[in-house]
């Protein structure tokens, strides 16, 4: 459970993380449970109270399951819920950092409130690192333009991958020779792809295309999929 200043004593817990710890994982006076600070990395064995508000901490300890895959998911926004769905799925398959960019052919567009948008990102990944037991949560950076973004990757080292159907090599062939830890980023475009103009910006960045299978994978999936392999390709 993300309790936030982890520290040793006792502690009131807020309403929402009561309301999960007894009502959803039926816990009783006396059970044990994870609690994490994702900011600081930490965890600690918790024992709740007789008073269903109130758990003992133990002394905190680094947190066991942090990510340190090095890759970074520069993903398109998506209309309707897709955005919150590749937060909350990115987050459960360890990404280290979740980037945000306004593209042509983006039918959600930033707007104004993207501090708000990005506080709701947040709040979804705190609750699948939750659920994952990962004890810390990934960095979540704009939403703002592909070009802003692209030029912060100019000199950024690392593989760099732009996921397009059809590409002339494979995700496979082209992360042979990454290793978990170290840097990679992967490019996923918005539902009508990225413009011809945007592919070469990119590829001016250094991304290289690169084909995840045969279909043509919705861009709320192209991604996570993507994310899936090279897991299973950085796996010791």
């Amino acid at each position: 459970m993300p309790l936030s200043g982890l520290a040793a004593g006792e502690r009131e817990l807020d309403q929402k993380t009561a309301h999960y710890l007894r009502d959803v994982l039926r816990l009783r006076s006396g059970d044990v449970f994870l609690a994490f600070d994702a900011e600081a990395q930490l965890e600690a064995d918790a024992t709740l109270g007789d008073d269903p508000a109130r758990c003992a901490v133990d002394a905190p300890r680094a947190a066991r399951r942090t990510a340190s895959s090095g890759i970074v998911l520069v993903q398109a926004l998506g209309k309707g819920d897709k955005t919150e769905q590749v937060a909350r799925s990115a987050t459960a398959l360890g990404v280290a950092e979740l980037h945000l960019v306004e593209t042509a052919r983006s039918v959600a567009r930033a707007g104004e409130r993207t501090d708000s948008k990005r506080a709701r990102l947040e709040s979804i990944a705190l609750d699948a690192a939750r659920q994952s037991l990962r004890g810390d949560v990934p960095l979540i950076v704009g939403p703002h333009a592909l070009d802003r973004e692209l030029d912060s990757w100019s000199e950024r080292p690392g593989v760099k991958l732009c996921l397009v159907p059809g590409a002339p090599q494979s995700l496979r062939s082209l992360a042979s020779a990454w290793t978990h830890g170290s840097p990679i980023a992967l490019l996923v475009g918005p539902e009508g792809g990225f413009s011809d103009d945007e592919l070469a910006r990119a590829a001016r960045a250094g991304f290289v295309r690169a084909r995840l299978g045969e279909l043509v994978l919705r861009t709320e999936i192209a991604g996570i999929a993507a994310l899936g392999a090279l897991l299973c390709l950085g796996d010791p």
